[in-house]
């Protein structure tokens, strides 16, 4: 190769190797970045809430009780907390005007990688839909949803069955009963149903295809839809189905509840 050609591929090959370190090192402010503001939230704006047995029918229960006025009063489209108990799912939950908007903006409003834990826009947000889909970002740190993974691992899901939708006057618990990897136009991400039937029959569709063995089917309660990318194949998504089984008032949480 003649010299002045080696040196205009030196040049090239250079400049290729700088554009993606300084890219990279970005990447890794902006999630070091990122992570701090959630952790700041969360030292602001959470406890850890105590229920004592409700009723004779209910077994204790412990959740977080979150400072909504303060959410409220940095973004109104923050519309509750998903907390997923012993994993690092604690987030701020939102809904924007379409689903773009929060893949890379944070709760606060700033631009960033990490995005935002976020409730599908065609979704009712007080959870009425029989089905409703959260997102958030797959990580190489474990932030966001990039912990989801490890639940494809029989021993992790085991563990750790429930996740909550906290909102400002109840919490909503879901148990897991389906895990698996789908394509991001599959028929996992339908909202609305024509009949019961056609709802049970998907029911019986994203169960059967769960890689782990986890909870039971719904009937017909209501389930939401846990998504991220698989990391892998930017096609393919990696879902987490939770039915709906419970939910504790916290209007009352002062006469009934202690903080731990």
């Amino acid at each position: 190769m003649p010299k002045p050609l080696r040196i205009i591929v030196l040049i090239i090959a250079s400049a290729v190797f700088i554009f993606s370190s300084s890219r990279l090192a970005w990447n890794f402010y902006q999630m070091a970045a990122g992570s701090s503001a959630y952790e700041d939230i969360r030292q602001e704006v959470v406890e850890e809430v105590f229920f004592p047995e409700i009723a004779e029918e209910k077994e204790a229960f412990s959740t977080l009780a979150i400072d909504f006025d303060t959410l409220f009063g940095i973004n109104t489209d923050i519309i509750g907390w998903l907390y997923m108990p012993d994993t690092p799912v604690s987030y701020p939950l939102l809904q924007g005007r379409d689903n773009h908007l929060y893949l890379n903006t944070t709760f606060d409003k700033r631009s960033n990688v990490l995005g935002s834990i976020f409730m599908d826009y065609r979704n009712n947000a007080e959870f009425s839909d029989i089905n409703t889909i959260i997102y958030g970002h797959n990580t190489t740190n474990d932030s966001m949803f990039g912990s989801l993974k490890k639940f494809k691992e029989q021993s992790y899901a085991d563990e750790r069955l429930e996740f909550h939708v906290i909102r400002a006057d109840e919490v909503r618990v879901y148990e897991i009963f389906s895990i698996y990897e789908i394509l991001a136009t599959s028929d996992t991400y339908t909202i609305g149903f024509q009949s019961a039937e056609s709802y049970e029959e998907y029911i019986r569709e994203i169960t059967s295809r769960s890689v782990v063995s986890v909870g039971s089917p719904p009937d017909l309660e209501s389930i939401v839809t846990l998504s991220t990318c698989t990391g892998g194949d930017r096609a393919m998504r990696l879902v987490i189905h939770g039915k709906f089984i419970d939910s504790h008032s916290l209007l009352s949480r002062d006469s009934n509840a202690s903080f731990i």
